[in-house]
């Protein structure tokens, strides 16, 4: 890579950085690139010549959030742990992420859903596309660890299982949170009580019966 290219990653990854910090903190529809550019000292013409449009940059924050994510799951994939006990450290993993006083990640990720339908021809959209299918292959490990071991029960599909118990607690980990207590139940019910209790749940299903 020549010095010039090297420039142009580093002015691309300080836009990234920059627009990250200021959506998270304020939510995705309130940043503007304008203020974007400001915050990184360039105007929004030098702007556009890295980001065509607000799409393609928040695909680009989701992708460096979700790489993150999964390297913190490949490190416990590569713990001396069983494949349930992999497991079970991944999905707590998920719930503790509304532990972050303000939320950020899960808003982030529920207004995320919003910028998804995008042109397959960009390379943040074929960068989205990578991460996701890394992420696979390493619970997919799991999976296959698990029929190994033993750690996870006989007679189900095994791959199938963990890919429905991981992606189901990270969507409900989202869902759960933000969505607004009933006053009309006769319980007021805490987002990550009901999260441990699907945890729980399908932790039990995929167990190894003793």
């Amino acid at each position: 890579m020549s010095i010039r290219e090297q420039r142009k990653q580093q002015r691309k990854e300080q836009i990234i950085q920059a627009a990250k910090t200021l959506m998270l903190n304020n939510g995705i529809q309130q940043v503007q690139l304008q203020d974007v550019a400001n915050e990184v000292g360039i105007g929004i013409a030098t702007f556009y010549r890295y980001f065509a449009n607000k799409e393609l940059l928040v695909l680009a924050i989701n992708n460096e959030i979700t790489s993150q994510m999964t390297n913190s799951i490949r490190k416990i994939a590569n713990e001396p742990l069983t494949a349930y006990e992999q497991i079970e450290r991944i999905l707590t993993y998920y719930i503790e992420l509304i532990d972050d006083p303000q939320h950020q990640f899960v808003k982030f990720f529920k207004a995320f859903e919003a910028y998804k339908p995008i042109s397959e021809e960009t390379d943040e959209y074929k960068e989205f596309v990578d991460i996701r299918r890394e992420m696979a292959n390493v619970l997919y490990s799991i999976a296959e660890k698990g029929k190994e071991d033993q750690s996870i029960r006989a007679g189900i599909d095994i791959p199938e299982y963990v890919f429905t118990v991981v992606q189901n607690i990270s969507y409900f980990t989202v869902e759960s949170y933000l969505t607004e207590h009933d006053p009309n139940l006769p319980v007021k019910l805490d987002p990550k009580k009901q999260l441990k209790l699907i945890k729980e749940m399908f932790l039990q299903f995929i167990a190894t019966k003793n």
